[in-house]
């Protein structure tokens, strides 16, 4: 999809809220004003405001969203699987494709929780909503651990370095590169067990057609901010 940021026959909280992802990925929540979004999507600031009450709650707006749906797709994913191995090749699974599909929403997503008014009713719900997500994590990796499957020093350490692992892709994948997102999954899957000492393979994969679709992330390459030479 190629949204046309400066055509008023498009929606305009499309737009909005594309620019805005642009933005605050490219440049940052705090160096992106109201101004420079007015300028982006060709409305005054007062047309701004007419559609979001504030900078920050647009951007509470859009990491509530995200997380929100990435909680869901990994529930229903989750709700059928078996035991620890095929929970974390889901997870690992699931992490890195919504990353890689939506490079520029995930950056937002996780990188500007800082920018929210800490202690703020949004703080406070965005804390809440990647608790709750992360908490599959710990229960996977703590249910391997303890029925053996997984031998593991340090469960919070393994956690976060694969998340990492998944979470990094929004800064290398293009889908014109040399893998294809299923080859990167389940490659990722492969370490992510190696990781754990997991001594079995399992088949299960992630059913992309669960993640949930961000209609604001711009999929045109010309918005793309990350390097041509980023490709795997």
């Amino acid at each position: 999809m190629i949204v046309n940021l400066t055509d008023p026959d498009t929606d305009a909280h499309e737009r909005i809220r594309t620019a805005a992802v642009l933005l605050f990925a490219r440049q940052g929540y705090a160096a992106t004003s109201i101004r420079d979004l007015g300028r982006a999507v060709n409305m005054t600031n007062a047309g701004i405001y007419h559609h979001v009450a504030s900078k920050e709650a647009l951007l509470a707006d859009l990491m509530r969203v995200a997380q929100q749906g990435l909680n869901d797709a990994t529930d229903g994913m989750l709700a059928t699987a078996g035991g620890p191995a095929d929970r974390l090749a889901l997870l690992i699974g699931s992490l890195t494709a919504i990353h890689a599909l939506n490079p520029l929403t995930t950056r937002v997503m996780d990188g500007e929780l800082r920018s929210l008014t800490p202690g703020s009713a949004a703080h406070d719900e965005i804390i809440a909503l990647r608790d709750a997500y992360e908490a599959h994590w710990k229960r996977t990796l703590a249910d391997g651990v303890a029925g053996g499957t997984f031998r593991v020093a340090d469960q919070k350490l393994t956690r976060l370095a694969l998340m990492s692992m998944c979470t990094g892709t929004s800064e290398w994948y293009r889908p014109d590169g040399d893998s294809t997102l299923e080859q990167v999954c389940a490659e990722f899957v492969t370490i992510g067990l190696a990781a754990v000492r997991a001594p079995a393979q399992v088949t299960t994969s992630p059913d992309f057609s669960l993640l949930p679709d961000f209609p604001w992330e711009p999929l045109d390459a010309h918005n793309d901010p990350r390097p041509d030479e980023a490709r795997r």
